[in-house]
Formats: C-alpha cells, structure tokens, sequence
C-alpha cells in the first residue's frame, strides 16, 4: 500500500509538473506544432480562457527576462574584453618614414634649375564630382524597428547596442522566434508593424528578417494552399505590400534583408524563391532589398558553415542546425546591416 500511495503521489506530481509547464510554455509548444506540423495546436483552442492566457503572459515575461540577461552578459563580455585591452596591449608606435618614401620625396620635388611654367599653361583637371551617399539617412532621436523571426532575434542584439552607443538611435526588438508571413493567425507581422509604427511616430527605419519559416501550405480555411502555387504567391505578396505600404503611410525607411543559404536543400530552395518576391517587392516600393549571404560567405546559392576572415582565420558563422548563426555570424550580418546607414 505504501508503494502504491508514493507511486500516486509520483505521477500527480509529476501530471502537475507537465501541466504547469504546458501552461507556461505554451506560446513554445504553438510556435513548435506550427513549425512541425503546419497546422494548429490542441493547445490553442484554450486561448479562449483567461486562466489559460495569463500562463501564456508568464512565460513571455520569463522568455523576456531572460533574453535581458543575456543581453546584459554580452555587454559585460564585451567591457571586459575592451579594458583589458586597453589596460594591457600596447599601442601601435607611428613608424618613421622609409628611405624609400624619402627618395621618391626628392625625385618628385622641382629641380632648382628648372623653368618653372607659367599657371596659365598648365592644364586645370576638374574637380572630382563628389560620390552620392546611397546609405539609409537616420537623425537623431528617430528609432529603428527591428521585426523578423529568430535569425532577428539573434541579430538584433548586435544592433541595440551601437546604434545607441555610437549614434542615440533608440533601437525596438520586435522578432519573435518561429513567425512569418505565412500563418498570420498565429502572428500578424503586417498588424504588429502597423501598430508598432502608429505607436513611434518617430521611428525612421524598419528593418525585416523573415523566411525561414514560411516555406510551407497556408492554411485557406478548410484547405492547404500549396508552397509557391500561384494563389500561395498572391497571398505572399499581398503581406509583403502590407508592410511597404505601412512603412510609406508613416513615412519610414524599409530595409528587407533577404533569407540567407540554408543546410537543407529543400529549404534552401524555398527560401530562394521567397527572397526573389522580397526583392521584386521592395525594390519595386523604392526601399532597400539587401542580401546576406555574401556576409556569411557565399558567393552563389550553396550553404557555406564556415567563412575565413582576415584577422581570426577560418570561424564558424552557422549553427549545426543549417539555419541559424554563431555569435559571429550575428556579428557580421550587424555589421553589414550598420554599413547600410549613415547618420546625421
């Protein structure tokens, strides 16, 4: 009897346990379902209830923290690294000019027997027209939103920090892991734009990082609309036009960053045609289409893991799952978002 009343009060213990956790992480196990099986979750039919809601606001506050923290362990990694820097290495000395650099100083200067010819005579070049600044323009006190799915989410740290330290650009993070256009009942990026541009009046620029998670059927009510159909297509584009055409009602600059190669080939080729109707819409709009696969290192359409950089060799800049990036790879792909704008 004894060990039966300790087996019971295992498996409550237990039971509770894993419907506690389903309360609390029950955005994961939507998001995951969706991602998987590309349809909805048992576990969303309870959005309906209050009770259930308030665990779904829990764990987003925990997820937030968290994400805080982490944040905040970066910045001190990154403190440190510069103290001890400049605690410990010892500058560059400037090095005296070269016998060769003086040489060329004395072959270059006049002889002092030559005749000089008068100005006039000599042939005037016209000045060098001046190159336009293509970059995006930001002011200050405008902010930037920051909107896409989970390779945003591991980017945008690397862009809250410099844009405020270096420019007082207030930089939002909107992204949200397993989003897309594709299942908007799930997750409304036109919507959430929409609203987040009417909320910052100020903000001057919306940076978008999405596709990875919408090479898939939409759901059509009752139906699966197939991957890259026409009416899948149509669909597609109308979201993107939403975005663009928020982006133009509040006056905001738009930069689209294009998915980049991925390890697996079916996604990989899914993501290319998407990226062919972000950059045709974009562009099309007048804002700014960029492509990253260039700053992970590839130069055509395979999925490159590895990169060699000048300074550190050859480094890792994709995770083992074919997708997402190492914390240098984030690092570059912020990089080359930063070299897209100038600031006043």
């Amino acid at each position: 009897m004894i060990a039966r009343s300790a087996i019971r009060q295992a498996l409550a213990i237990l039971g509770s346990s894993m419907l506690l956790l389903c309360w609390i992480e029950q955005s994961s196990i939507n998001a995951y379902w969706r991602q998987t099986f590309h349809r909805p979750s048992q576990l969303e039919a309870l959005s309906e209830l209050s009770v259930w809601r308030l665990g779904a606001e829990l764990g987003r506050e925990f997820r937030d923290q968290s994400r805080g923290l982490l944040t905040r362990l970066d910045r001190w990694d990154d403190d440190m690294i510069a103290y001890f820097n400049a605690c410990c290495l010892r500058p560059d000395l400037p090095s005296p000019a070269a016998p060769a650099e003086a040489a060329a100083q004395r072959i270059t200067a006049p002889a002092s027997n030559a005749v000089p010819l008068p100005p006039s005579s000599l042939p005037s070049a016209p000045p060098p027209a001046a190159a336009k600044d293509v970059r995006i323009l930001l002011r200050p006190g405008q902010k930037v939103l920051l909107a896409g799915d989970s390779m945003m989410q591991g980017v945008a740290p690397h862009l809250l920090r410099p844009l405020f330290k270096l420019h007082q650009i207030k930089a939002l993070d909107l992204s949200k892991q397993s989003t897309g256009l594709t299942y908007p009942d799930f997750f409304n990026w036109p919507d959430t734009i929409e609203r987040q541009l009417a909320a910052n009046p100020d903000a001057g620029l919306v940076v978008v990082f999405l596709g990875a998670n919408d090479t898939w059927d939409m759901v059509g009510g009752s139906r699966y609309i197939r991957f890259a159909s026409e009416e899948w297509e149509q669909r597609y584009r109308e979201r993107i036009r939403a975005i663009l055409a928020s982006a133009r009602k509040h006056r905001a600059q738009l930069l689209w960053l294009g998915a980049p190669n991925m390890g697996k080939d079916k996604l990989n080729r899914g993501v290319h045609y998407i990226n062919g109707l972000f950059r045709e819409e974009v562009e099309g709009a007048g804002q700014r289409y960029l492509s990253t696969r260039e700053a992970l290192g590839s130069a055509d359409e395979a999925f490159t893991k590895f990169m060699t950089l000048p300074d550190q060799g050859e480094v890792a800049v994709r995770t083992a799952d074919g997708i997402h990036f190492t914390r240098q790879g984030q690092v570059l792909l912020a990089r080359r978002v930063l070299a897209e704008l100038r600031f006043e």
